[in-house]
């Protein structure tokens, strides 16, 4: 297995322009740990790079990189060059690039009933990933962001557990080109707000839609609650005036599949 000492090695640099991956950026993504590998190679994600530490990979690590060995190229680091290509403060010991593209927004929308995601501005990757993971937990369909974190930088995958995988996962140009979308595949487009929306229990989510939920702190901007076909609110306890964005998800979510489990409306 080559082996890295130095932490100029050329593949360092690539390792930290992936840790930087945006949006509309190229597809080489970066994965961390061993856990994210493995759901990686379990979905047929193409791993292009691995980098592992065997002084400080454990077993479980160093099973995957073994596993790479065939399908990519595998290089052994010091534990100094680890702690450069690794953008977490406890490096797991095995990093590696990927190769993973957005879905298009269509693509979240063409299943039989979809429930889809919106995201407009959420800007934690952390919240972003958790997000994506209750939607696949959820039964939902798919997620479209509209600015915010990157849903396929390396937190949001890391918060995602593997699920960014298995969803298509969409970059929208703006809200309105969204609601477009979702117009011509038949969604209403629900907006979800904190207080004067239709209480989610009596909002009828076994429609196919697209629910909308805003940023952290200001919410949906007004534009995008104006232009929807109705506005959802998840009932609260004073003084409680909101839920964290990867809660609220999950709620609507969770509603939408126990609203689903019945007979179909006429």
């Amino acid at each position: 297995m080559e082996a890295i000492t130095s932490r100029r090695n050329p593949l360092v640099a690539r390792f930290r322009r992936a840790a930087r991956h945006h949006a509309g950026g190229d597809s080489t993504v970066l994965l961390e740990g061993p856990r994210l590998l493995e759901d990686a190679l379990a979905a047929g994600v193409p791993v292009d790079l691995a980098a592992v530490c065997t002084a400080s990979a454990g077993r479980r690590a160093a099973a995957v990189a073994r596993r790479l060995e065939p399908m990519a190229r595998v290089v052994r680091v010091t534990a100094a060059v680890m702690d450069a290509l690794s953008p977490v403060s406890t490096p797991s010991g095995l990093v590696a690039l990927a190769t993973l593209r957005p879905a298009r927004v269509e693509d979240t929308m063409q299943v039989p009933r979809p429930l889809v995601v919106g995201l407009s501005g959420v800007q934690d990757p952390g919240n972003t990933g958790a997000v994506i993971r209750a939607v696949e937990a959820g039964g939902a369909s798919g997620v479209v962001t509209v600015g915010g974190a990157d849903p396929l930088g390396w937190k949001s995958l890391r918060g995602a557990m593997g699920s960014a995988f298995r969803l298509p996962i969409a970059r929208g140009d703006d809200p309105a080109a969204v609601r477009r979308q979702a117009s011509v595949h038949g969604l209403r487009v629900i907006a979800a707000v904190p207080h004067a929306g239709t209480t989610l229990t009596e909002t009828d989510l076994t429609a196919p839609c697209l629910v909308w939920l805003g940023a952290e702190g200001s919410g949906l901007d007004g534009d995008a609650v104006a232009a929807a076909d109705d506005l959802v609110s998840i009932p609260m306890r004073r003084p409680v005036e909101s839920l964290n964005i990867a809660v609220a998800a999950a709620l609507i979510i969770y509603e939408a599949a126990r609203q689903r489990s019945g007979p179909r409306p006429a």
